[in-house]
């Protein structure tokens, strides 16, 4: 299984390459390790601000499924935030 740090640093690596505009201010929001079907994974949320809106925008969050044996990003989805 591959550290959380290597996860994180995968995960930053893969939202810069393939996210256009490529994202700004990443921030890491949280961590949690599981599975995804037999495999053992990483989820991995990151918020970044919007590049298009700037800083009057809000922030972006996004849920990331690393695989724990490669390190590869296999899924990317947006997380919707619980408006109160």
């Amino acid at each position: 299984m591959i550290t959380v740090k290597e996860a994180v640093a995968s995960v930053a690596e893969f939202a810069h390459i393939t996210l256009d505009p490529a994202p700004q201010d990443l921030q890491l929001e949280e961590v949690e390790r599981g599975k995804t079907g037999r495999i053992d994974a990483w989820l991995i949320t990151l918020s970044m601000m919007n590049r298009r809106l700037g800083s009057l925008g809000p922030r972006e969050y996004k849920v990331f499924t690393v695989r724990g044996d490669t390190g590869e990003v296999v899924s990317m989805r947006i997380r919707e935030l619980a408006h109160v």
